[in-house]
């Protein structure tokens, strides 16, 4: 039994009707498939090459997503922190090998799902329907391309603002090459732009 069930219950509840109005009998159909677990600090959810099957929501902790180079450094794709949902979606919609991995930067409870049972769900569900496609479109396409355009458009330095306004607290929870990595920028980098900030 996880402690504060309840709680993250009530923080996957709150996550959900962000996103579009989910009634509670949806919601205990999900709650259905659904399993809370407890990971350790570096446990690997998924390896790349892995064909994906489970979708995850953070209820406390950090997991990242990240891909090896050519040169076997990783590269973060992305931080999912407490009330994000996580998953290789290319990888569960395709079923083909993922392209990255996922882990527990620092000890988590996440809530673990079917990607193939949730999806079912959707396709039963008007108020499940509605909330997929509005995640999809919050989460990764809009937040996706602003993101593109920061790249495109900011200084490393913006960036890096971006990333403290959007994250407060990440900055001391994750390794400083972590951050640098996801901003695509050296740790020396970093450091630079730390000391002139």
């Amino acid at each position: 039994m996880i402690p504060n069930q309840a709680s993250y219950t009530e923080l996957f509840k709150s996550t959900l009707q962000h996103y579009a109005p989910v009634s509670q009998a949806s919601l205990e159909k999900l709650l259905a498939i659904a399993r809370f677990r407890s990971i350790p600090k570096d446990q690997f959810l998924l390896h790349a090459g892995e064909v994906a099957s489970r979708m995850y929501f953070v209820c406390e902790g950090i997991l990242v997503s990240q891909y090896l180079r050519s040169d076997g450094s990783a590269h973060i794709k992305n931080f999912f922190i407490k009330g994000n949902f996580a998953a290789s979606t290319v990888s569960c919609l395709q079923q083909s090998p993922s392209d990255f991995s996922i882990q527990c930067v620092e000890e988590s409870v996440i809530l673990d799902m079917s990607y193939h049972d949730y999806k079912e769900l959707i396709f039963r569900y008007d108020d499940l329907k509605l909330l997929y496609i509005n995640h999809l479109e919050q989460s990764w396409i809009i937040k996706n391309e602003k993101r593109q355009i920061a790249f495109a458009t900011q200084t490393a330095s913006e960036r890096y603002r971006t990333f403290l306004n959007q994250n407060p607290d990440l900055e001391t929870r994750v390794p400083q090459h972590q951050i640098a990595s996801y901003l695509g920028i050296t740790p020396t980098q970093l450091s630079r732009i730390r000391k002139e900030l």
